[in-house]
């Protein structure tokens, strides 16, 4: 037995034989498989974070001693490898941390294959959800919403409804409306909750054709992120709710008798606040029978001499002009003219008698009177009516004409 050799004293078995007992160590095998505790992960972390931010650590045991228990840890993105440039692991802790600020909006969720290798290899699977930060204002789906109303619209009548959308979530996305500008007369309400607006005063498109609303938009965040560029134009439609009204009432004109056919006597007008045909006015004469001298331009309103004026016959007119617009149905208003008849030298007197005859005694004294005679003239006497004396053509005769002034005229002869 060589030196350093220990062995138990003998003793005696079943049959009484001495049994030699010998010392022996039992070693773990080398190279067994680790393990991880658990075998999934789930983590989250805040989006916009710095680089570094740590996220979570994952463990795996190993039951080898020295270095056949010392694990490297190592992770791979599953579905997406833009995952892999966003966090990064320590092979020997395994601690997990972001490598880049991250965006919930663009991906919010990361799956990564974990392992842990020494001899023998480990794998778990992590799952990091990106919470939500209030980063995003909302956006109207439209740059500008357009709608047109007509002006006699009920009140709390639907005009339209806007949408915005925010790309956060939970109560960072929800969406409050406002309007921010354009609604000075109130004339306007939105619903802060759905987007819904609504006229809720009457309008009149003689005062406001159009209006131009800024709608703001808000989410819940903390602190609130808004968007004020939505922009609500209003168009208010005509209906034919004014009816024509003349410029000047009652009209009144003078012409003389001898202008000719075609002649612009008087120009009638009237203006209507509506719009289209609702404020096209055409216009049309009252009160007139069969030969009446006068007609109507029926777009402009010039009233002309339509036949031959005799003021001796008519020398006043007395009628009616009415100015109908083209809405539907129409609406039309009427006002007087009076138009008189200015008198011309276009009348000849004219004797009452074709032939006057007389019985004169050869001796009558001079300036005895011998007859009468009597013409009529139907001008006026200011352009040359009853005021006409009387004279003898050439040659002259022995009797003198005296020129009277009463209607009919008079005209004494007498001896000279």
């Amino acid at each position: 037995m060589g030196t350093g050799d220990i062995e138990d004293p003998p003793s005696a078995g079943a049959t009484g034989s001495p049994v030699t007992r010998s010392r022996s160590r039992r070693r773990r095998s080398p190279n067994a498989a680790p393990q991880f505790q658990p075998s999934s992960y789930q983590a989250s972390v805040g989006e916009n974070r710095p680089a570094g931010t740590p996220v979570t650590r994952v463990t795996a045991v190993d039951p080898d001693e020295g270095e056949a228990g010392q694990l490297r840890y190592a992770m791979a993105a599953l579905f997406d490898s833009r995952s892999d440039a966003l966090f990064a692991m320590d092979p020997v802790t395994g601690a997990v941390t972001t490598a880049a600020p991250l965006d919930r909006e663009s991906k919010s969720t990361h799956v990564f294959r974990v392992t842990a290798a020494d001899h023998g290899t480990a794998t778990a699977t992590v799952r990091i959800a990106v919470e939500d930060d209030n980063d995003n204002a909302p956006q109207f789906s439209e740059k500008r919403y357009v709608a047109q109303v007509p002006e006699d619209v009920a009140p709390n009548s639907a005009v339209l409804r806007v949408t915005a959308t925010d790309r956060d979530k939970g109560s960072n996305a929800l969406v409050h409306y406002s309007i921010v500008s354009g609604n000075t007369r109130g004339h306007f309400y939105i619903d802060a909750q759905t987007g819904a607006l609504d006229v809720v005063s009457p309008l009149d498109y003689e005062v406001s054709k159009e209006f131009t609303l800024r709608i703001r938009a808000q989410d819940g965040g903390r602190p609130p992120l808004s968007n004020i560029s939505g922009l609500v134009t209003v168009q208010v439609l005509d209906v034919n709710d004014n009816a024509p009204i003349f410029v000047s009432t009652p009209f009144q004109a003078t012409v003389l008798e001898n202008v000719p056919v075609g002649y612009s006597v008087i120009h009638v007008q009237a203006i209507d606040a509506d719009s289209g045909d609702n404020g096209r006015l055409i216009y049309t004469l009252l009160e007139t029978g069969a030969g009446f001298p006068f007609a109507i331009n029926n777009s402009t309103g010039w009233i002309m001499v339509a036949s031959e004026l005799d003021r001796e016959a008519v020398d006043f007119y007395s009628f009616g002009v009415e100015a109908q617009d083209q809405g539907n149905p129409p609406m039309a208003s009427s006002a007087s003219v009076s138009v008189t008849v200015l008198d011309v030298n276009d009348n000849s007197p004219e004797f009452t008698q074709r032939e006057y005859s007389a019985r004169l005694n050869e001796d009558a004294a001079v300036g005895t009177s011998v007859l009468t005679v009597s013409a009529i003239d139907r001008d006026m006497e200011a352009v040359g009516g009853p005021s006409t004396p009387f004279a003898f053509p050439p040659p002259a005769t022995a009797l003198e004409c005296l020129g009277g002034s009463s209607n009919p005229v008079l005209g004494g002869f007498r001896t000279l």
